[in-house]
């Protein structure tokens, strides 16, 4: 019987075989696995480099993850992202496995184990969870431009 970390690697590892298209849904999920069970501080202080979001820029990938967010997502984290029953999205700020592109994809393709954040890895494309963190992003960045209190500054 396998413990700890090794455990809950092999968990997200055995999620990620079972889910149709796994390519890059897998090096994201592997690559958070690495920070569960950890401090979100010794999370963020282990956090590799980032994976690109090959739609960022996109226009029409941001409109198409407002609309995938609104519903898939605002029940719980609220309108645009601004927090409700779950956490803000948009705020700069994320308490489990941080904040990275490969983080935030891997905790919406394999949920919080545990936790109330379901997968969404056999429901939604990796595309359309690259849609949702373009979203994402474009938010707070017009959050933090428009000095919003509640968005933490990026460093």
């Amino acid at each position: 019987m396998r413990t700890g970390l090794t455990a809950v690697r092999g968990h997200a590892r055995s999620r990620v075989k079972a889910c149709a298209g796994g390519g890059l849904l897998a090096l994201a999920a592997l690559v958070g696995a690495g920070s569960l069970g950890q401090t979100p501080g010794l999370a963020r202080a282990q956090a590799r480099p980032d994976m690109a979001n090959p739609l960022e820029a996109d226009p029409d990938a941001i409109q198409r993850g407002l609309e995938l967010f609104n519903e898939r997502c605002s029940f719980c984290h609220g309108t645009r992202g601004h927090g409700a029953k779950g956490p803000c999205l948009s705020c700069g700020r994320f308490l489990y496995r941080g904040g990275s592109n490969a983080q935030l994809f891997a905790t919406i393709s394999g949920g919080i184990p545990g936790g109330q954040m379901g997968a969404f890895a056999a429901s939604m494309s990796g595309e359309d969870i690259w849609k949702i963190i373009a979203f994402l992003r474009d938010e707070t960045r017009k959050r933090q431009a428009a000095g919003d209190p509640a968005v933490t500054q990026a460093k």
